[in-house]
């Protein structure tokens, strides 16, 4: 699988953001490969470290949209279970589902769409199974609403100017992609203002572990990342994210990773 690139005019989108239409989902960027870019939304900047472990290509997969004829974005990043080929197969897979279900509306809805047709031996009934996590998102430009749910991901950090880095969503429940036939998801808000940062990642941030063996963890992450709060808010993200990576790097002692690593961080632009 090659990394996606997709700029198609937007301006072509229909104008659909009424419950009877379409959501008119257009692919802005998708990848599995090594990468460290910028990325633009509506409503929203981004930058994205992707670091597959080993191979030219991951697990991994980080999916953005445009919809609702720019209104909205909407983001996904799925965590495919082990890394190198057949994790790569299945970063693939999900990124197909995800177009066979653009048209869905509400992120728990998309989960458990997506679930409801996963296939987790990817057509081979002797195969291993590739279970996969998800998170996905979606942002109202005009409202700053950002709507999100999990299937079994490492739960997003939101970084606000007085308060620094917090989990989202703690208690929301959502299996991983392909366990149960049926599983529901559930979904929740939280409104974004101007400058307003969240963060996505796969556990590959988090399984990191330092020479003497200690995991890193979720509350270690999040130490690390307040420890780095010193760069926003004037810092670009793409210093953010390499002042991360670094801090993850400096707390194993390498710069290699047993996992794929992805990390994704978007800030809220100034309102229109």
């Amino acid at each position: 699988m090659v990394e996606w690139m997709v700029m198609e005019d937007l301006a072509n989108l229909a104008c659909a953001t009424s419950p009877g239409q379409p959501f008119g989902c257009t692919e802005l960027y998708a990848g599995n490969e090594r990468a460290h870019r910028h990325v633009s939304l509506p409503g929203l900047e981004g930058d994205v470290i992707a670091l597959p472990s080993g191979n030219r290509q991951g697990g991994d997969l980080y999916a953005l949209f445009s919809c609702g004829a720019q209104r909205f974005a909407r983001m996904v990043l799925a965590d495919a279970l082990g890394h190198g080929f057949e994790a790569s197969r299945a970063a693939g897979y999900v990124h197909q589902l995800l177009h066979q279900h653009a048209d869905v509306r509400d992120t728990a809805g998309l989960l458990a769409a997506l679930n409801s047709i996963f296939d987790p031996h990817l057509g081979d009934a002797s195969g291993p199974l590739r279970l996969t996590t998800a998170v996905t998102a979606n942002f109202d430009r005009i409202t700053g609403e950002f709507n999100y749910a999990y299937a079994g991901h490492p739960r997003m950090l939101l970084w606000r100017r007085a308060k620094g880095w917090r989990p989202l969503g703690e208690d929301l429940a959502g299996l991983p992609l392909g366990v149960i036939a049926g599983e529901s998801y559930s979904q929740q808000s939280v409104r974004l203002e101007p400058g307003d940062m969240v963060m996505a990642f796969s556990d590959a941030v988090t399984e990191v572990a330092a020479p003497h063996g200690e995991q890193l963890g979720a509350p270690g992450f999040l130490n690390l990342a307040n420890t780095v709060s010193h760069l926003l808010p004037s810092a670009s993200l793409h210093d953010v994210a390499a002042g991360l990576l670094e801090s993850v790097i400096g707390y194993q002692g390498s710069n290699e990773f047993r996992d794929d690593l992805t990390l994704l961080l978007l800030r809220r632009t100034a309102v229109d």
